[in-house]
């Protein structure tokens, strides 16, 4: 009986290419959100520390110095939110591509695994098949001595 070979491999293995480019992408958006808040987590124990700092300094300049930074904390939280927002968006999208990859490549599997089944099944008649004829000629050949 001849090797099984599944007539779409290649197809598979482009589906199985692409499913692990989108999951490397999934991982990298995943990265930058995380990056994002970390930097957001940064800045908020910063302007928590510069708080606590502020009933230290009695110098007038000094405490507009605080405040002026506060102020670009604040701005800086903003930018780190807004950005927050649109990794999260990436995130998302980059999910929906690697689950659609996945599906791709999990239909063609189960294509390969039906045949490869049919294929074996018939492989096994076929086995069979010859054993019983080898079995049956023996029989016939000590018959006619």
């Amino acid at each position: 009986m001849k090797r099984f070979s599944f007539n779409l491999e290649k197809l598979l293995q482009l589906r199985e290419f692409e499913e692990k480019n989108a999951k490397t992408e999934l991982a990298a958006a995943i990265s930058a959100a995380d990056r994002i808040r970390l930097d957001l987590r940064d800045t908020a124990s910063e302007r928590v520390r510069v708080n606590k700092n502020r009933n230290e300094n009695i110098d007038i300049r000094g405490l507009m110095a605080l405040e002026n930074y506060v102020r670009r904390l604040d701005l800086r939280k903003e930018e780190l939110l807004e950005q927050l927002a649109a990794a999260e968006l990436c995130v998302e999208e980059k999910r929906t591509l690697f689950t659609a990859a996945m599906q791709k490549r999990s239909v063609l599997d189960k294509l390969k695994e039906k045949q490869f089944a049919l294929w074996r099944k018939e492989s096994m008649s076929a086995e069979e098949k010859a054993v019983e004829d080898a079995a049956y000629g023996a029989t016939n050949t000590k018959e006619n001595l």
